[in-house]
């Protein structure tokens, strides 16, 4: 071992560094399911809107159609 190395933990301080390095992990899981699901809702908001424009769009030629 040389001088600029340091020992890995031990005991507690082992087990709050795993606690720490889950918690990281969870945190970033979180952070990239809340983007993917954003994400999902973004898309399907733009489903519907284009869906309600088509069917606007249908109702307004029918309407014309039967004046």
């Amino acid at each position: 071992m040389s001088g600029t190395e340091t020992p890995a933990p031990r005991g507690d301080a082992a087990w709050k560094a795993h606690l720490d390095r889950v918690a990281a992990r969870n945190a970033q899981t979180r952070a990239a399911g809340k983007q993917q699901r954003q994400e999902k809702e973004r898309l399907e908001q733009a489903r519907r809107a284009a869906q309600e424009r088509k069917v606007d769009n249908e109702l307004s030629r029918a309407f014309e159609l039967g004046r």
